[in-house]
């Protein structure tokens, strides 16, 4: 899900219609209605855990979709934390429903955009996977403020993928970036940044960490 703020450009609203559209074509338990397929989302997620270890910490899925995060992680062991954060509020009443029957998880869905979010505390963790997706007029000048308004919520790292500009075919409708632009950014926001590039042929992972001590090693937390 992508991230948009309604500040006169209508960009919430075209990302909140784009997707609902797609709900009505391709009903809501249907990745598609992300434009993703099962197998791309994996991957996607398989990079954003990288990151670090989420297990026992507090995670914050920004542009949740689904909520399909989750299972993945228990599939792996991994119990968060977990509050599911998105502009649809479709997808978040079909969250709530998915798991209300989990009394065992602490998780939690909240409709909303990342730029007007205000958490009730700090996270661990911070994760994106499709919140830069849609293409909508001034979608690219949101994405520093929309980074560094999410890295200031997290304590240990900040992951998050977008269409690379680089891939030989895009599709109407999704917003593709500039890998090194984005890089910058990330860079203009803390020195500790890394990238990856090469899990899909459409799609990079940039990884924030906040800056490391002075005198200490540079070893991220796993």
């Amino acid at each position: 899900m992508a991230s948009g703020r309604d500040d006169g450009t209508g960009g919430a609203k075209a990302v909140a219609r784009f997707y609902h559209d797609r709900i009505r074509r391709f009903g809501v338990q249907d990745p598609r209605c992300l434009g993703l397929t099962r197998a791309s989302q994996r991957a996607r997620f398989r990079a954003l855990c990288e990151l670090g270890d989420f297990d026992r910490k507090r995670v914050l899925d920004a542009g949740c979709g689904l909520g399909d995060l989750l299972p993945f992680l228990l599939e792996r062991g991994v119990r968060p934390f977990y509050c599911g954060l998105d502009l649809c509020p479709e997808m978040i009443a079909h969250c709530r429903k998915r798991f209300r029957t989990r009394p065992d998880l602490a998780c939690h869905f909240e409709v909303g955009s990342v730029l007007d979010h205000q958490p009730p505390g700090p996270y661990d963790y911070v994760v994106a996977s499709g919140l830069f997706g849609c293409f909508t007029p001034g979608a690219t000048l949101e994405i520093e403020s929309a980074l560094a308004q999410m890295f200031s919520w997290c304590g240990s790292g900040l992951a998050v993928n977008f269409l690379s500009r680089r891939c030989a075919r895009q599709e109407p409708g999704r917003l593709y970036v500039d890998p090194s632009e984005i890089l910058q950014a990330a860079l203009r926001i803390t020195p500790r940044v890394r990238m990856r590039h090469d899990y899909l042929p459409n799609d990079f992972t940039l990884y924030l960490y906040p800056p490391q001590p002075e005198g200490t090693n540079d070893q991220r937390q796993r």
